[in-house]
């Protein structure tokens, strides 16, 4: 167990570390729901309250910085591989085999991700996989239905563990007990706050969701199950893939039941595209089944744990490297630490001037990397959907003859700013006395080259109109 606890304590101590110097900016959802964090309420657009609660208490204990941002990630991502070890232990694995579940779940890249990332995913997992060692002991279906409650409030994907253990309930006696449907409906509390935020915000989440439900771009098998391999590392992807060919105890199989969804998942990205972390929370307990197979079945398991972890750590250090910034995994998060200084020099004055943007990333970006935090604006000149700034307070309520700024934050070449200066400039005229154009600031460059843009506007005197509403989530 110490050896596990050392892993997670040097990762954990790398990763802050990277943060708090700046190496790593935060990505836009990030930056969003860190504004989330700034106005705290029972639900969010498209989430639930639990990441807004998440932040809003780590950075009460650390201030609004990157740090204080990935604080609450830092010390999830690390409960996860203990988790991780507790189902393994639950599954009667012996504890050298429980420990390499342990370091498998925090050396491969999905570990690495939600150690990381200040996502929904951390606090869903986390309570996932706790629900799986409830399961697994008992079946102590209340508390597993607590835990479940807990991770439907960050991401409501936790639900899926109800479903994946209904077969159980048929094959298994020692499974069938009626407190299962006491549990389940101790979690579906988790949906009363997103329920009541809703009723005042004309369902908005469930509109969001079914849309996004509905929507249909062509599917992306290869590329979804490319990045399900990248999640795990390729050796840890075959080796968990070989554990299904080995018979098992029933706790390993309620253990192997969650990977096994990723088929379906599968299936739909044929025709849907799939985004890659839609199937992470479902490989926690499948760490178990990688380190059983390699410490319990194969004769050379061990070099196979070897291999997979020196190849997840060889992506992991890859992902860090100055790769040419179309290649980069951390591109998202690159360049934010100048856009207060891009606009200081840009004339912005947070004392008496507004920022805006007509998308929410970029509005998130403003609010946390401006100068004062002092939250922007979302101005939908575009007619894109809604999102949790269409439910704030609007520049038509507060801005009314005051001086905007305008920022468009792209990943573009030199020579297209031609372009953004006078589609932008065109679409904002129509809303303030005059529209000038600040400048094109690099934000930042690969091999010397400038790859990601800040352009600024000045809008002088706003009028007060506001864009016609798409009604689109």
């Amino acid at each position: 167990m110490k050896w596990l606890s050392l892993v997670l304590l040097v990762k954990a101590l790398i990763l802050g570390g990277l943060t708090w110097l700046g190496i790593i900016g935060l990505s836009p959802d990030e930056a969003q729901y860190w504004t989330w964090s700034q106005a705290l309420d029972w639900g969010y657009y498209s989430k639930p309250p639990g990441i807004a609660w998440q932040i809003a208490l780590t950075t009460a204990l650390v201030g609004n910085t990157p740090l204080g941002v990935r604080l609450g990630a830092l010390f999830m991502g690390s409960l996860i591989s203990l988790a991780v070890y507790g189902v393994a232990r639950a599954a009667e694995l012996d504890k050298r085999s429980a420990i390499w579940a342990g370091v498998i779940m925090a050396v491969c890249p999905l570990g690495f991700y939600l150690t990381l990332a200040t996502t929904t995913d951390g606090g869903a997992i986390l309570c996932l996989t706790l629900a799986v060692i409830a399961v697994i002991r008992g079946p102590n279906y209340w508390l597993a239905g607590l835990c479940i409650l807990i991770g439907a409030l960050f991401k409501w994907t936790a639900f899926i563990f109800w479903p994946v253990l209904l077969p159980f309930l048929f094959f298994s006696k020692q499974m069938r007990k009626l407190s299962f449907l006491g549990g389940l409906a101790l979690s579906l509390l988790a949906l009363l706050p997103s329920l009541y935020w809703n009723m005042g915000h004309e369902w908005a989440t469930f509109k969001h969701v079914g849309t996004a439900v509905k929507e249909v771009k062509g599917g992306n098998f290869f590329d979804f199950l490319a990045a399900q391999i990248g999640l795990l590392s390729p050796v840890f992807f075959i080796l968990l893939v070989w554990s299904y060919f080995f018979s098992k105890k029933r706790p390993l199989w309620i253990a192997a039941a969650f990977p096994a969804v990723v088929l379906i998942y599968l299936g739909f990205a044929f025709f849907k595209k799939m985004q890659p972390n839609w199937a992470a929370f479902l490989y926690p307990p499948g760490m178990v089944l990688i380190a059983w197979v390699c410490c319990e079945k194969l004769k050379k398991g061990k070099v196979w744990l070897y291999v997979g972890t020196a190849i997840s750590l060889t992506m992991v250090a890859g992902a860090f490297a100055p790769l040419p910034y179309r290649y980069s995994p951390l591109r998202q998060t690159l360049g934010w630490d100048r856009l207060s200084g891009v606009l200081n020099d840009a004339g912005y004055n947070p004392q008496k001037d507004f920022l805006f943007s007509n998308k929410y990333q970029n509005v998130s970006l403003l609010s946390f990397y401006g100068p004062e935090q002092k939250r922007a604006y979302y101005f939908n000149v575009s007619q894109t959907r809604k999102n949790q700034f269409s439910y704030w307070p609007q520049m038509h309520e507060k801005e009314i003859g005051k001086t905007g700024y305008f920022v468009v934050l792209e990943n573009m070449h030199s020579s297209d700013a031609s372009w953004y200066i006078h589609h932008y400039q065109t679409l904002l005229t129509p809303y303030f006395e005059k529209v000038t154009i600040q400048g094109v600031y690099p934000l930042y460059e690969s091999y010397g080259v400038p790859v990601k843009y800040a352009v600024i506007f000045k809008g002088i005197h706003y009028l007060g109109l506001t864009p016609q509403d798409p009604q689109k989530y």
